[in-house]
């Protein structure tokens, strides 16, 4: 016993700086694949020209991911959590939390980074039927869904939101206006009023849940 604890003491330095070395680079290959993602588009990327953008081996993101489509699917799950880092917590005050996530995703797309650009260029080559990404992206949809129906249910059960309102239609609503206004203007940022847009979409919000204007924020 004694002698395994000292081994295991003795190596969990080098481990440890191993486990570093692979988030580091593994970091590295993702911020990588949404350049890449960004201005080429993801067919026209390979994982080697992705091991060599982030400084690497041509080989080392499939030993690191596996497949085009890990490697997709773990960036899709980065660019989730860190907009869900970004939401304020309401409590329960769902349409208020339903109003701040439609400014937190809008001003997000109107400060686009190339990590922005490359969700939607992921998100968009998932639309083929055949599409390897396409499960990747079935999943994630489903679960932004469902973060907000659940948000839709909350303000029900605590009389905020209006008990006619179907949560599944309305979340799907809104998550698809959110994404349409986003690719709108990623495609063409000239053409689109971002904050206009986010105006209407508040109004979407406390029209669809019954909300008063009186006891929320006005849109700006």
């Amino acid at each position: 016993m004694y002698v395994s604890i000292m081994r295991s003491d003795y190596r969990t330095p080098e481990r440890r700086r191993q486990q570093d070395r692979r988030a580091q680079a593994e970091t590295a290959m993702l911020d990588a694949a949404a350049r890449l993602f960004a201005r080429r588009g993801v067919d026209q990327t390979t994982t080697a020209e992705i091991g060599e953008s982030a400084g690497y081996s041509r080989g080392l993101p499939t030993q690191h991911f596996g497949s085009k489509a890990d490697l997709v699917e773990r960036l899709a799950r980065r660019s989730q959590s860190d907009f869900v880092a970004q939401l304020p917590d309401f409590d329960d005050d769902a349409v208020a939390a339903l109003i701040a996530l439609c400014r937190s995703y809008l001003t997000g797309i109107d400060h686009s980074s190339e990590s922005t650009r490359a969700f939607y260029v992921m998100w968009g080559a998932a639309l083929p039927l055949e599409a390897p990404l396409r499960p990747v992206f079935v999943g994630h949809d489903a679960q932004f869904r469902m973060g907000v129906e659940a948000l839709i249910r909350s303000g029900q059960r605590h009389g905020t939101v209006s008990a006619d309102v179907d949560p599944q239609g309305a979340a799907t609503a809104l998550v698809g206006m959110l994404r349409g206004i986003s690719a709108q203007y990623l495609i063409s940022s000239d053409e689109i009023d971002i904050a206009v847009a986010e105006n209407a979409c508040i109004y979407f919000v406390q029209a669809l849940t019954g909300a008063s204007t009186s006891k929320h924020e006005e849109p700006q």
